[in-house]
This record gives C-alpha cells, structure tokens and sequence, in this order.
C-alpha cells in the first residue's frame, strides 16, 4: 500500500475524523497554558506581557523555549491514541508505506540540510558585518539539550499532523494525490502565520512556509513515506535554534550566531528558497530513484 493511501485501513468517516482533529486542536491548547501557568505563578510583574518578546524577556529564552515544546507532546501523544484507537490503524501507516521505518532516510536528509545550511550561513557570516558571534557556553549547553531533545518532537509532530494525518485523509476524501498534497501544504503554511516574523517582515513571507509545507509533501509521496521531510524539518529547525537567531523569528535562542540585520525577506531571497527546494527535490529523486513525477489520482 502507497503512504498516502494509508487512511484506507481502518475506521475513517468523517465523524472520527472531525472528533480527531478536535483532540489534536484541544491537546495542544492545553499543553500551551503550561506558560502562562508558569508566568502566574513563578513571576510578579506588574504588566501582563503581550508579546512573545515580552514574555521572552520575562522568563528566559531556554525556559520560553522548552515551554513552548510542550504542546507538541501532548499533540503526538494524542495523535497515537486517534490513530491507533480511534481509526483503528497501525501508527506506522501515519509515517512509512515500508514494513519499517527507514532511519538511514532521516538521516540521510538531515546531514544534507545541515551541510547546506552550513555553507550558506558561512557566506552570509563572511558578507554581513551584522552577523556576530555571540556563543556563550553557560547559555548554549542548556540550550543545545533543551533543543535536541524537544525541537525534533514539535517537527515531527507537525510532519505526523500535516504529511500524515491530514494529507492521507484528504486523499481518502478527494481521491486526488495532487490536491491532498497541496491542500496539506497550504494547511501547514497558514498555522505559520502567527509566527512573530510574520508581523515585522509582512504576510509575503507565507509563501515560504506554504512552499515548504508543498515540497514536504511532495517528498513524502515520491518517496513512500515522511523519513525525507522528518529529517528536513527537524534540521532545518534545529539549526535555526542553535546556530543563528535574531530578536524579531520564532526561534529566539542563544545561537552561535545573532543576526542583527533588520527584518526583510523580499521576493527574491523567497525565489532563491524554492529553487533551493527544487535542487533539494532532483537530489532526492535521484538518490532513490523515484522514476516518473506523474500523479496518479488513485
């Protein structure tokens, strides 16, 4: 059986499918009142921060950074339960087509995404003065763990929500691999748009985000299963934790590096992204040999 038909199996009306994204929706909700629970009762401050900045400066970038994580595991945890209890089907349909998950693939996959974001960040570094080195090994150790042990949980969550969950259930309704593909990745890049970038660089950047969320989906289909994208994603963020960050993204961490460049992503760094993107997707297809790029619609 394809990966993306793999909501074939088992018990998959809509019913269950509208009461599984409600649990996901409210699993994450709950896990995201840990921070301000915290802020209630570990910290006084006469203002209420608003920001994520604010609450940054309030309780620390690790500690921000760990709370924010944990959302993602009570979301993986229930995402085992709907799959396997709820619709009735092995949790490994969720990741692979394979009889196993292949590891080599993830691995494989991440040591890319590093090795090219290595070289890119080492051009920028060598061509932008406002890039500094600001390692300071009393904030980076309790870093490096925080983040190796959580970020690769909240990305593969996402790719078990987004790669999986989702983009097989949209093909079991439209019985359309293309839609299903597209659709999940625009789904993936709208969560994105309360992302703090969003607000100083402008609602352009989404494309980025949709882009990503289209060509984790299109590896996971050619290639029969989310071990490419796991490995993606959980670099491609791993690296944006520890190695560079700035005071306006997401990840506002104590990084190798601090880029204090002001907030601008234009169209053209976005074109240069996606051909980055195609260039990553030929490597893939020819490194496993995917054959044709057609689409079946069944």
């Amino acid at each position: 059986m394809k990966f993306i038909d793999g909501a074939i199996e088992g018990k998959n009306d809509a019913v269950r499918y509208i009461f599984g994204v409600t649990l996901i929706v409210f699993a994450y909700i709950i896990g995201s009142t840990f921070l301000f629970i915290d802020i209630s009762v570990n910290f006084h401050s006469e203002t209420i921060p608003e920001t994520e900045s604010e609450i940054i400066h309030l309780v620390g970038k690790n500690r921000f950074l760990a709370l924010v994580m944990i959302p993602f595991i009570l979301v993986f945890i229930a995402l085992f339960f709907i799959t396997t209890k709820i619709h009735g089907r092995k949790f490994l349909q969720l990741i692979t087509g394979r009889e196993k998950i292949d590891f080599k693939r993830i691995v494989f996959s991440f040591g890319v995404i590093v090795l090219l974001q290595s070289f890119l960040l080492g051009i920028q570094v060598y061509f932008n003065p406002n890039i500094v080195w600001q390692f300071d090994l009393n904030k980076f150790l309790p870093l490096f763990f925080i983040a190796v042990l959580l970020i690769p949980i909240q990305t593969t969550c996402e790719e078990l929500l987004f790669r999986g969950y989702i983009m097989q259930g949209l093909k079991l309704r439209t019985k359309n691999n293309l839609v299903a593909i597209l659709v999940s990745g625009i789904m993936f890049g709208m969560v994105h748009i309360g992302n703090p970038e969003i607000q100083v660089i402008g609602y352009h950047i989404i494309v980025y985000y949709i882009s990503v969320g289209i060509f984790l989906g299109l590896i996971s289909y050619f290639d029969n299963g989310m071990e490419l994208s796991i490995g993606y994603h959980a670099a491609n963020n791993l690296f944006a934790a520890l190695m560079i960050t700035t005071n306006w993204q997401v990840f506002q961490t104590d990084a190798l590096f601090i880029d204090n460049t002001p907030p601008q992503v234009g169209w053209d760094t976005i074109v240069g992204i996606l051909v980055i993107l195609l260039l990553l997707f030929f490597l893939f297809k020819r490194k496993y040999k995917w054959g044709s790029l057609g689409f079946t619609k069944n």
